[in-house]
């Protein structure tokens, strides 16, 4: 169980090292505020090996409907120990903030750039013929398998969101094939291990309006120590 946390911690970019790293880094630039008008929600269901539902992790991916940057945020419920990271592509740099609820929260920045159309990763899907309504979305079922890994995937190609905003982005999967064999939005998405360790990840709401804004005037920035490396996002 331990291990699977572990691996989806990563996906959202805990990779990052502050020890004895210079504050407010040269050579890095991003904005004093970042502000997001959309949000997604969606939840992340970890199983034992014997089908128990050991806990949910519930994040919000923020966007711009006019902008391509992006956030996404672990939702605690008031709880100290939050993150999120937002990428800002025109800067190419992404911010992570570690400690949410803290008196003096952490922040990380780290040079971030999208590989090339060449240079991307695909987890091969194979579809079923099965379909269901998800959230008012057709969806269609698709499975695959890589190695010890194997799952299910529902795409729709209703929804014209990009898949960073949604699940795709929070699987371990991910981490490995940074897009899709198939077109559409990854609505559900199930991984599975040998072991019997499960992950069900599921969309709970799209494109809710939003009035929400990071400001990061006067924050010390520590720089991230490795650039971050997209695949493991």
């Amino acid at each position: 169980m331990k291990k699977s946390v572990l691996l989806f911690m990563t996906v959202f970019g805990i990779l990052m090292t502050y020890a004895n790293l210079p504050l407010n880094p040269a050579g890095l630039n991003w904005e004093q505020v970042y502000k997001f008008d959309k949000s997604n929600v969606f939840a992340m269901e970890l199983y034992a090996k014997n089908n128990e539902l050991m806990t949910t992790i519930n994040y919000k991916t923020y966007y711009q409907s006019a902008g391509e940057n992006f956030d996404v945020k672990m939702v605690t419920d008031g709880h100290s120990n939050g993150s999120e990271t937002v990428i800002d592509k025109n800067n190419q740099v992404a911010i992570q903030i570690m400690g949410l609820g803290t008196a003096s929260p952490l922040y990380n920045a780290g040079g971030f750039k999208y590989p090339n159309a060449e240079d991307l990763k695909k987890l091969d899907l194979v579809p079923t013929g099965e379909s269901k309504l998800i959230l008012g979305y057709m969806s269609y079922k698709y499975t695959y398998t890589y190695k010890k890994i194997f799952g299910i995937v529902w795409l729709s190609e209703r929804c014209v969101l990009p898949n960073d905003f949604g699940v795709f982005r929070a699987c371990k999967m991910a981490a490995i094939h940074n897009t899709l064999s198939q077109p559409g939005f990854v609505m559900e998405m199930t991984t599975e291990d040998s072991g019997g360790g499960k992950t069900i990840m599921k969309t709970v709401s799209l494109q809710n309006d939003e009035k929400y804004s990071i400001d990061l005037k006067g924050v010390q920035m520590t720089k991230a120590m490795n650039k971050i490396n997209y695949y493991t996002f």
